[in-house]
């Protein structure tokens, strides 16, 4: 009887600890393989950075939506430490059928998490769909921004996931 308990106790406080992490550490340490809106796009953005698969994490319980850029493993930390911006242009469509456009541009910080590595953007949106998305490299020289590499336009990103 006493063993049975135990078995109980130990089962309900694995549960506590493990629904502890914040849901997006839980998707990016399965390397987004649970995640149902992810876009494989094999993207080489800037040099040996390449997006292997966009998705966005919504956590309801935070009130939060997160950009996910899943890289390849070759992915170099020092690529984009010299002043480059990751720009992203999104167009949206609000619930009275209005296109608007947004800007989520950020400067790249790399997050390796269980082998994994990734680009992550906090992202501020209603809707549960972007109607398109431009990802693109550029850095701010002399006041402007002047693109580096290549661009991506994306259709139909869903930004909800459960």
């Amino acid at each position: 009887m006493i063993k049975k308990h135990s078995y109980y106790f130990l089962f309900f406080g694995l549960v506590a600890i493990f629904s502890c992490k914040p849901k997006t550490e839980l998707y990016l340490e399965r390397g987004l393989d649970i995640l149902s809106n992810v876009k494989e796009v094999e993207f080489n953005i800037y040099q040996d950075i390449v997006i292997k698969e966009i998705g966005v994490i919504r956590d309801q319980k935070e009130e939060t939506k997160t950009l996910v850029f899943k890289l390849d493993n070759n992915a170099n930390e020092e690529t984009f430490k010299n002043n480059y911006v990751i720009g992203l242009k999104a167009w949206i469509m609000d619930e009275n059928n209005k296109e608007r456009k947004e800007n989520w541009d950020f400067r790249p910080e790399l997050i390796k998490s269980n082998g994994y590595n990734y680009f992550v953007n906090k992202i501020n949106i209603k809707e549960d769909k972007i109607k398109k998305m431009k990802i693109y490299a550029y850095q701010n020289l002399d006041g402007e921004k002047r693109e580096i590499g290549s661009s991506i336009l994306l259709h139909k990103i869903y930004t909800y996931n459960d």
